[in-house]
């Protein structure tokens, strides 16, 4: 086993490039993608101006509530800059939280608390404006709410105060109101920060093409001038292919383990032990999955056009990239991996497979 490894660091010192390459492909693909995203996102953001008229608690929490709208792109203008720059269409709408707002919503009154600006251009308005409205019935509602309940309880003097904060965190505890807008065709998100794609599932993808591409020494080993060695040495060549596995599996999971962290880093992405685990599963499903693949091959151009193909097809049916029904998550590799399942159908099949394949014929060499 140790002149196998030996032997195949010598390869890899004559390929460091490509080596390299295809192991750090998977996490600059994804960093750069969701960077990239990021940014696009950033810009289609809808520029509404805000005019808060006066410094209340509700008025505030309501101004801060649309600032926390990621869809939106909130700026701070007085009444006079906010119709120039709707008119001048440097923002798509604007909306002036009046003075009275907190006194009018404890009346349970919803005329003339807000008003709005906007243009022939502003395509946003609708949503944004009904984004908005949904806040204000929310603290109109809870203000309806807390005088039912001082006039019902009378055997303990609730102040107003008291029922609107009680109110709160509750809906926060128990995510009771969630209101937000997208775009057609977006996906509604609970977190206030969206990504297009999920950060793992890109990885995925990029690994699946890195796995396929470092697994080329499989065909590159069956060459003729390889084989008439086997009867000198004292293991079989599965064996051999087994002890070449082993070295560019561990290879592999340093490199994961890396991914891991960097994404932690630079995406926020949590550590977790079902994803560690998950992760270990879909890699040994990968270099096994791979393997058996390559083993399948002679001709290296054509095992390299099939890789691709195969790496398009699972990015159609892994639903990352391109939301898929989920019928498809029975032939979809990734989906284990995604879920943060430890086990899948696919490591158990190939598991089988390559039982099978070293039971197989196996002759020991005298």
């Amino acid at each position: 086993m140790i002149s196998i490894i030996r032997t195949r660091l010598i390869h890899w010192k004559k390929q460091p490039f490509s080596l390299l390459f295809w192991l750090i492909l998977p996490i600059l693909a994804t960093l750069a993608i969701q960077y990239f995203t990021s940014a696009i996102q950033e810009d289609s953001k809808v520029p509404v101006g805000i005019v808060l008229e006066e410094d209340t608690e509700l008025a505030m929490n309501l101004y801060l509530a649309i600032k926390e709208n990621p869809l939106i792109r909130v700026y701070d203008v007085t009444e006079e800059e906010a119709r120039r720059k709707v008119l001048s269409h440097k923002l798509d709408s604007a909306f002036v939280i009046e003075e009275g707002y907190e006194e009018n919503v404890k009346k349970g009154s919803r005329n003339q608390i807000i008003t709005s600006y906007k243009s022939d251009l502003s395509f946003a308005y609708t949503p944004v404006s009904q984004t908005i409205i949904s806040l204000v019935q929310e603290d109109t509602g809870r203000s309806k709410a807390a005088y039912t309940v001082i006039n019902l309880d009378n055997e303990r003097s609730w102040t107003w105060e008291e029922i609107i904060q009680t109110a709160n965190e509750i809906q926060k505890e128990e995510n009771l109101l969630h209101t937000t807008f997208s775009y057609a065709s977006s996906e509604e998100k609970k977190e206030n920060q969206i990504r297009l794609w999920n950060s793992w599932g890109v990885w995925a993808i990029f690994s699946v093409l890195s796995a396929l591409m470092l697994a080329d020494w499989v065909i590159k080993e069956k060459r003729s001038s390889i084989k008439p060695r086997f009867p000198f040495i004292r293991f079989t060549y599965k064996w051999y292919y087994m002890g070449n596995l082993v070295p560019y599996t561990v290879l592999f999971l340093l490199i994961d383990l890396t991914a891991v962290m960097l994404f932690n880093l630079l995406l926020s992405e949590t550590i977790t032990s079902k994803l560690l685990l998950s992760m270990l599963s879909f890699r040994m499903m990968l270099q096994m999955g791979t393997f058996l693949f390559a083993y399948c091959f002679r001709n290296l151009y054509f095992y390299y056009i099939l890789s691709f193909v195969l790496t398009l097809f699972v990015i159609l049916i892994s639903g990352v990239i391109i939301p898929m029904n989920s019928s498809w998550d029975v032939i979809n590799p990734l989906n284990a991996f995604i879920n943060q399942e430890v086990i899948s159908g696919y490591l158990m099949l190939f598991t089988v497979l390559l039982i099978i394949w070293l039971m197989k014929g196996e002759k020991r060499n005298a």
